[in-house]
């Protein structure tokens, strides 16, 4: 005989709990990505701030800028060797590493209670924003 399964009493939310409770945080938008050098063959045509290489991957320093006063923070793109071309990853590989590393930071944002503006990368020691965010 196996037990029956209740359902849980219905709860009415307070009100004020919902109201108070904390907005997500904006979607990450790509921006004019036209603004960064590119080779005609979709490559980053420059020198990008590269933190670590292997065979495998490539790892490239990328900076969040925040709203208020909140310092930026560094995060690292994480680029397969097969989405690049002569050791230059592909704009769109760029952007995929950047969406992987908006999500494994976005926990870490909320509990903190900050709020992304964007998230750029560096080429030829010029900063281009990759996304940014709305709000």
């Amino acid at each position: 005989m196996s037990p029956t399964l209740q359902h849980p009493p219905e709860h009415e939310h307070d009100h004020a709990e919902v109201r108070d409770a904390p907005s997500p945080l904006p979607h990450p938008a790509a921006l004019a990505i036209d603004a960064i050098p590119f080779a005609s063959d979709a490559t980053v045509a420059g020198e990008l701030d590269i933190a670590f290489s292997t065979h495998k991957s490539v790892i490239v320093r990328a900076q969040v800028d925040f709203a208020g006063d909140t310092p930026p923070m560094e995060v690292a793109l994480v680029i397969p060797r097969a989405h690049c071309r002569d050791g230059q990853p592909l704009v769109s590989a760029l952007q995929d590493a950047a969406l992987a590393a908006i999500d494994r930071n976005t926990h870490g944002w909320e509990a903190a209670g900050i709020t992304p503006r964007r998230l750029s990368i560096q080429v030829n020691q010029r900063w281009y924003a990759l996304y940014g965010f709305a709000g």
